[in-house]
C-alpha cells in the first residue's frame, strides 16, 4: 500500500507559503528602510501583514493629548483619530502627562452602594448606572457594604 494520503493531506510549510503569496498578490521583497508610500487622513500608513498601522504626526499627537486632558473618553479619542485604544495611554505617558485611572470616583461608589443597600440587585444597579455588575460588586465592597446571599429573597408577608 502506498502512503500518498499522508503526503498530500499534510502540506509542507514551503508550499503553504507559496500558496499564501499567490493568493495575496505576492508583493516583492524590499528593504525595510524604505519609507511608507501610503497615507490616510491621519498620516503615513505602515504595511503590516496583520493590520495597517496609522502613524500620527506630532500635531495630531498634540490634539490627542489635548482631547485626553479635556476629559474625552479613550474610546471616543480612538474612534476620532482612527487609532487603537491602547495607543492613547502610551501617547499620554510619552508626553509626560498623567494617565487617568479607570473606575468609579468616590461619589459614584457611594451612589452605587446606596442603590444596592436600598434593595436593588447588583444587575439592577449596574443597568441603572450603565456599568458592569463586577464594578458594582467592587464599589459595594469598597464602601464597606455586605453582599447579600445569591438566590431569591423571601417575600415579605403583610398580615
Amino acid at each position: 500500500m502506498v502512503g500518498l494520503p499522508g503526503q498530500f493531506s499534510n502540506t509542507s510549510p514551503a508550499l503553504k507559503t507559496l500558496i499564501c503569496r499567490v493568493l495575496r498578490g505576492s508583493e516583492g521583497r524590499h528593504p525595510r528602510a524604505r519609507g511608507s508610500e501610503r497615507h490616510d487622513v491621519h498620516g503615513p500608513v505602515t504595511k503590516n501583514r496583520a493590520q495597517s498601522q496609522t502613524r500620527l504626526r506630532s500635531a495630531r499627537r498634540a490634539e490627542v493629548i489635548a482631547d485626553y486632558e479635556a476629559g474625552m473618553p479613550v474610546k471616543a479619542i480612538s474612534a476620532k483619530y482612527g487609532v487603537h485604544r491602547g495607543t492613547i495611554p502610551a501617547l499620554i505617558r510619552r508626553a509626560g502627562a498623567e494617565v487617568r485611572v479607570a473606575g468609579l470616583d468616590a461619589e459614584e461608589r457611594a451612589q452605587v452602594s446606596a442603590f444596592y443597600e436600598s434593595g436593588m440587585t447588583l444587575l439592577q444597579v449596574a443597568r441603572r448606572m450603565g456599568i458592569g455588575d463586577d464594578a458594582v460588586r467592587q464599589a459595594v465592597l469598597g464602601e464597606g457594604g455586605q453582599l447579600r446571599p445569591r438566590g431569591r429573597r423571601p417575600r415579605a408577608t403583610t398580615r
